[in-house]
């Protein structure tokens, strides 16, 4: 059972969760090509589908954490679960040629931070199992879902490609992918 002064934020975040993964919906289906169909490059479909894990967990957690006499621990073992599998699913499509070392390390960071964030959030949810009424570990498991919103909310911009600078530029997965969209841009303004 989760403790009572968390009802508030789980709250917020279920709202939260339920109008990010709304957002993602319309963003992919207004070009599914582009993001997850079979054309679509793999580390488009690997970006995509890493945000709508990141959503659909941290939703799902914060959802179930407000059912009344429920403990958040049974749910959050299903959704960590479903994260590290996919994570390893990911890495082991994502780096199994990647284009060149670069791209190899890009990679390999997307699925890392996922691994990182569900492995916590599992190794949390055990410890819950143990001691349902552990308010610290409900705490770090709050503060991790905070962390697996963040993963998606930023794999999920860098899905719609939007720009970044500096080291968070070189990082994004879909760096490769933009810069050569980009160059191919600037040919066709300057053919006649």
């Amino acid at each position: 059972m989760v403790p009572s002064e968390f009802k508030d934020f789980f709250v917020a975040s279920t709202s939260a969760g339920a109008a990010l993964v709304g957002l993602l919906f319309v963003a992919i289906a207004v070009a599914p090509e582009r993001f997850v169909m079979g054309g679509a490059p793999s580390e488009r479909r690997a970006v995509a589908s890493s945000a709508f894990t990141a959503l659909i967990n941290a939703f799902f957690i914060s959802f179930g954490a407000l059912l009344p006499y429920s403990n958040i621990a049974t749910l959050s073992l299903v959704m960590s679960s479903i994260g590290l599998v996919n994570s390893l699913f990911l890495g082991l499509t994502e780096l199994r040629r990647p284009p060149n070392w670069r791209a190899g390390i890009r990679r390999a960071i997307l699925i890392l931070t996922s691994l990182i964030l569900y492995g916590f959030e599992l190794y949390y949810t055990i410890l819950l199992l143990r001691s349902p009424g552990d308010t610290g570990s409900v705490l770090v498991l709050a503060d991790l879902v905070i962390g697996v919103y963040g993963l998606g909310i930023l794999r999920a911009w860098e899905l719609l490609g939007a720009s970044r600078f500096g080291l968070l530029r070189w990082f994004n997965p879909l760096y490769d992918i933009n810069e050569n969209r980009l160059t191919e841009a600037d040919k066709e303004k300057s053919s006649p």
